[in-house]
């Protein structure tokens, strides 16, 4: 398929340059030479700027993290963590369990397949539409219009833009909804597990080591996209063929030395360097530590709740993970606003930019400024009551197949976005997903958990006949039996939940089925508070879009730019390899050592390196990835690269396009850098030669390092 990229010199793209801040759209790099030779870049710039060019044609999208082909025929490269749910706890069970074993394919048609929905995604064309999309809109138009016509707008763009399934179009904010632009991708169906180290390896060090360094962390993996013959992209079959990949990466044996050029590029999702203080002030001083909370009791809960003998551990081990994740991410962003006094110094900035407001802004813009900030300050009110909203997953699903079938009573082009033909299918492999992911009894015990603090929420701010319906007004054990019932459903796994998609609005009516009742008895309200955030939001799109127009006046009054938040779309960051000193006495060097692990060994999870490992190391069977200045083979190394989430699996790149890495994570110290940059922010990258290092030494998986181009 030829690729189409769009180049759209926007004049109201401005940028703020400081070190090795930024995340890039890559046209923006051709902005951004001088930056770029500073910091040691030797490279052709036009070829990260343009997505038809080598490397840009060799990053994809795995929706929700990044990666990049490392050969020909398909073969992808990304973190171990990235493919934890959809490849490893989708193909193990009691009996195998690909996190202990890991995995080696040693022929093509040993290939694992993957979770229904996986998906590689390669960005074909991306375009500026904001004309198109805010067409038919003024600034007067009622906040109830306005949503409904910049939904309409949308969805015909993506209707003209989707000439075939195997094409996906996306509408993308920029700048909270100032510019629009559509992101047009390839969608590979067929994807395959090549390769994954054991867990003693791909996430050694576990939760303790989590945004931590110095690390010890193997975080890759490989995969392998498939096509049917024709080229075209089809679903998992076994006469499907390895994905040509026309421009992949090749694999660095030399790696990097400190304070080499490197750069990252992938699909960070999202930052919040833009937002307002108020946001700011809010989220620090009260939503991160609700959040916090939230996540701690969600961890307490699945490990009550969870066990080996039934198989719900498994199930139950990726958004565990994910929760631990974040609940260590968000409680490391509360310490270091605190460490770097965040709320203090964006304070005084805030008040420079009200003062600027104030002398040079006109009076329209200053309405603007005032109506957003009273919208957040009502928004923030309400923002605690909606996250123990609906905590079910079996409601949610039924809800969301109740709405289905309603949607499906109009024409395609009447129904709302996630409900059209387009989404069919990414619904019928989202609920084929719950048969290793779900548990009824876990999922029932979380909510009633989670339901006994809604209820003890002013009830000014509860759903009303939610409410009602669970009897939340009434005794504990009233609830609980309320929920008992809903839970003796039918509808209790994937086959079930097929059959009530298939299921008319008419025959889901005249059901008798508790949790489909629960559904129906909700949807009204449901669609009200729906319809409320829709106005509620086109309202703060308006005022968002004309605060940014006023803090773009006030970078550039003093000589300084602004450059748009991660939102999912295909980044460029750049800078060096290079250790920090993030506490006084105490300096984090740039690279950690094979002999790390068998320091932090205990022999008990997370630290449980296999004897074969150990062996290896204690021997100092190096090969030829040895790294004469630490004597040893780099297991993991810091750069000054600006990531986030969504990052992850991201290809660290030299500037001779090689793979010399592959980011993962974050230092804690520093993770506050999503709401403002932190200069000694630091990147935590696999190093190529740790990578290459297993596959031989460890796995001896000839057949993929012959697949390779490994530079030596």
């Amino acid at each position: 398929m030829i690729r189409k990229y769009i180049l759209v010199l926007l004049t109201t793209f401005n940028f703020i340059v400081t070190a090795d801040e930024g995340m890039w759209e890559p046209y923006q790099m051709e902005l951004l030479q001088k930056e770029l030779r500073s910091s040691g870049y030797k490279g052709n710039v036009s070829n990260v700027s343009d997505l038809f060019k080598h490397p840009m044609s060799a990053i994809v999208s795995l929706g929700g993290c990044s990666a990049a082909f490392v050969s020909d025929a398909g073969l992808i490269a990304t973190n171990y963590h990235c493919i934890e749910s959809s490849y490893l706890q989708f193909n193990s069970n009691a009996e195998t369990d690909l996190f202990e074993t890991g995995f080696v394919a040693r022929t093509k048609d040993a290939e694992k397949r993957s979770a229904p929905g996986a998906r590689v995604y390669i960005t074909l064309e991306s375009s500026n539409i904001t004309k198109q999309v805010l067409d038919g809109l003024t600034d007067d138009t009622l906040a109830v219009d306005r949503a409904k016509i910049i939904e309409d707008n949308k969805k015909e763009i993506i209707k003209k833009c989707e000439t075939s399934d195997e094409v996906e179009c996306r509408v993308r904010s920029f700048f909270s909804g100032e510019t629009y632009k559509l992101e047009k991708v390839l969608k590979l169906k067929d994807i395959r597990l090549v390769y994954a180290p054991p867990a003693y390896i791909g996430e050694y060090g576990g939760e303790i080591d989590n945004w931590m360094y110095p690390r010890h962390t193997g975080d890759f993996a490989l995969l392998r996209a498939y096509t049917a013959k024709d080229g075209s992209s089809k679903e998992y079959n076994e006469d499907n063929i390895p994905y040509e990949s026309d421009s992949f990466l090749k694999v660095s044996a030399k790696g990097v030395d400190d304070n080499d050029f490197v750069m990252v590029v992938g699909y960070p999702g999202r930052t919040n360097r833009t937002i307002t203080f108020n946001e700011i002030e809010w989220d620090l001083e009260i939503g991160f530590y609700e959040t916090v909370k939230f996540l701690k009791r969600g961890i307490e809960l699945m490990e009550e709740n969870t066990n080996s003998s039934d198989g719900s551990k498994l199930k139950y081990r990726g958004l565990k993970s994910g929760y631990e994740n974040y609940y260590k991410k968000i409680s490391g962003q509360i310490d270091g606003a605190n460490n770097f006094k965040l709320i203090e110094t964006e304070k005084i900035k805030w008040d420079e930019f009200l003062q600027f407001v104030k002398n040079e802004a006109s009076k329209e813009d200053k309405d603007y400024l005032s109506e957003l900030l009273d919208l957040i300050n009502q928004d923030q009110e309400k923002a605690i009551a909606r996250r123990y909203y609906g905590n079910s997953s079996l409601i949610s699903q039924a809800k969301i197949l109740y709405r289905n079938a309603f949607e499906r009573e109009k024409i395609d082009a009447d129904r709302k976005p996630g409900y059209q033909d387009r989404d069919q299918e990414r619904m019928t492999n989202r609920i084929k997903s719950l048969n290793y992911s779900f548990d009824p009894r876990v999922d029932q015990a979380m909510f009633e958990d989670r339901l006994m603090v809604y209820k003890d929420i002013d009830s000014s701010l509860r759903r009303t006949v939610y409410s009602k319906i669970l009897k939340l007004d009434e005794s504990e054990e009233m609830i609980l039996n309320k929920v008992d019932e809903i839970y003796s459903t039918e509808f209790k796994n994937s086959e079930s939940f097929l059959k009530m998609m298939a299921m008319s609005l008419d025959e889901l009516n005249n059901s008798n089925d508790p949790l489909v009742l629960f559904a129906k008895d909700t949807f009204d309200e449901s669609m009200k508070y729906e319809k409320e955030s829709e106005e509620r939001g086109a309202k703060r799109q308006l005022l968002k879009s004309k605060f940014i127009g006023l803090l773009k006046k006030y970078y550039q009054s003093s000589n300084k730019q602004l450059y748009a938040d991660a939102n999912g779309t295909l980044r460029v960051t750049y800078g060096n390899v290079k250790g920090v000193s993030l506490k006084d006495g105490l300096t984090y060097e740039p690279f950690t050592r094979l002999e790390g692990i068998p320091q932090k060994h205990t022999g008990q999870k997370p630290f449980n390196a296999s004897d074969k490992l150990l062996n290896l190391i204690n021997e100092k069977d190096y090969g030829e990835y040895y790294y004469e200045p630490i004597n040893s083979v780099p297991v993991n190394f810091l750069s000054t690269l600006d990531i986030t989430n969504g990052n992850s699996g991201s290809a660290t790149i030299n500037s001779d396009f090689e793979l010399v890495g592959l980011a993962f994570d974050g230092m804690l110290e520093t993770i506050i850098s999503d709401y403002k940059y932190i200069p000694d922010s630091r990147t935590i990258s696999v190093d190529s030669r740790y990578l290459l290092w297993t596959l031989d030494k460890l796995d001896g998986a000839d057949n993929i390092l012959d697949e390779l181009t490994v530079v030596r």
